[in-house]
C-alpha cells in the first residue's frame, strides 16, 4: 500500500511587504497625509485590531484601501496602545486606608519594534509593484520622521499581522 503525503508549503506564502513608520501624528492625520501624497484612499475600518491581555483590552486603529486595479491591499495600523489603569496601594496613610494610583500602561502589536509608531502592510499580487518608490514618496512627507522596510519573516510576533 502506497503512502501519500500532502505538502503544505504553498499555503505558507507571505505575500506582503511591511513598512515601519515613525511619526508622532494621530492615526487619522497620518492616513490623511498618506492619502494626499501617495494617491491612496485609506479609510478607517469599523472594527479595530483587538488583543486582550490579562488586565486590559488593547485596540489598535486600522485603516484600509483596496486597489482593485492594481490588485493591492494597503493596511495602515498603529503599533502602540496606551491606557491608564488604576492600582490601589494598601498603605495606611493617616485617614486614608487605600490610595488609588493611576499608571500608564503601554501595549505593542509588534513588541520587537517598540519604537515604531505605525505600520503599512501592503499585500499585492502584482509583480511590478515597487515598495521602494512608495517609501521614497513617504519620506518626502515632512511630518514622517523616518520610514523603512521591515523583514517580516524574522519577527517573532508576525502572527499578530494576520487580522482579516
Amino acid at each position: 500500500m502506497a503512502v501519500q503525503r500532502l505538502v503544505l508549503d504553498s499555503f505558507a506564502d507571505d505575500d506582503y511587504e511591511l513598512i515601519a513608520i515613525h511619526c508622532s501624528l494621530a492615526s487619522y492625520r497620518l492616513a490623511f497625509l498618506l492619502n494626499k501624497n501617495l494617491n491612496l484612499r485609506l479609510f478607517r475600518k469599523k472594527e479595530d485590531i483587538i488583543f486582550s491581555h490579562k488586565d486590559l483590552i488593547a485596540c489598535f486603529p486600522l485603516y484600509q484601501f483596496e486597489d482593485h486595479f492594481q490588485y493591492t491591499i494597503y493596511n495602515l495600523f498603529g503599533n502602540k496602545f496606551q491606557a491608564q489603569t488604576e492600582q490601589k496601594n494598601n498603605i495606611t496613610n493617616g485617614l486614608f486606608t487605600a490610595l488609588a494610583e493611576d499608571t500608564l500602561v503601554t501595549k505593542y502589536l509588534i513588541p520587537e519594534l517598540k519604537s515604531v509608531d505605525y505600520f503599512l502592510k501592503i499585500e499585492t499580487e502584482a509583480s511590478n509593484f515597487s515598495s521602494k518608490s512608495l517609501l521614497l514618496n513617504m519620506l518626502n512627507i515632512s511630518q514622517i520622521m523616518t520610514a523603512y522596510i521591515v523583514d517580516h519573516t524574522i519577527l517573532k510576533s508576525k502572527n499578530n499581522l494576520i487580522f482579516e
